[in-house]
């Protein structure tokens, strides 16, 4: 901002039948001033509207590379019927904790990972009922890490129906609308998903699981030890 003064023409004649215009003048330092504002004397109009139109794609240009950065997924095998393979691959899968924190789901779990996707909007909640009974049963197991997954809209009552199914709020997360089911390939709720250490799949149960029957345990002990990638 300089402090230029801004004077006005006189042209011949009598002044009420001209119409003002502000006198182009120049301010400290030989800065070009109109109306208050003040330009280095190098740059025109065509200099600085180059300059504006740069910044303007830069910034476009950071604000797509950041959406396009996190939304990157780890990919599905294109052969198999089956959710992501490998969860050790790069990119996010976000799912909200029923604390407000957020976590994403891609790395090495180091542990096996349990996922259960269901509807909190479902009639008959049983199967989260029994899948809650296991989780607390294996609760002390360092090498399970197990999460009951809502596919819903918001929070709006899937709290009070996950506690009254008997689902721990610290294993309880919110999937908004379905979002990271769908990149996982989660197509039939409920729907059970087990990784080993590594980040492989394991297991992957469309439907109700039999939570009581001892075949959903040694799908867990197997994948403890690891197992091949789906090829």
């Amino acid at each position: 901002m300089c402090e230029a003064h801004h004077l006005q023409r006189v042209p011949p004649g009598p002044l009420r039948n001209r119409p003002r215009r502000p006198y182009l003048d120049k301010g400290p330092g030989g800065a070009r001033c109109r109306r208050r504002t003040c330009y280095p004397p190098h740059m025109n109009a065509a200099t600085r509207n180059r300059l504006i139109l740069g910044v303007v794609l830069a910034v476009a240009g950071a604000v797509l590379a950041y959406n396009m950065f996190f939304a990157l997924t780890p990919p599905r095998h294109a052969d198999h019927d089956h959710a992501i393979a490998k969860l050790d691959a790069g990119g996010f899968l976000w799912i909200e904790a029923a604390g407000g924190a957020r976590r994403n789901l891609v790395g090495r779990p180091d542990k096996v990972l349990v996922l259960h996707w269901f509807d909190p909007q479902a009639v008959n909640l049983s199967e989260e009922s029994a899948a809650a009974t296991f989780a607390a049963r294996h609760s002390d197991d360092s090498m399970i890490d197990f999460l009951f997954i809502a596919q819903a809209p918001s929070w709006e009552g899937v709290k009070a129906t996950a506690t009254g199914a008997g689902i721990p709020e610290d294993l309880l997360y919110l999937d908004e609308n379905s979002k990271t089911g769908d990149l996982c390939g989660v197509r039939r709720i409920p729907e059970t998903l087990i990784f080993d250490p590594a980040g492989f799949l394991a297991h992957q149960a469309r439907g109700p699981v039999n939570w009581t029957s001892p075949s959903i345990m040694a799908q867990i002990n197997r994948a403890k030890d690891g197992v091949d990638e789906i090829h």
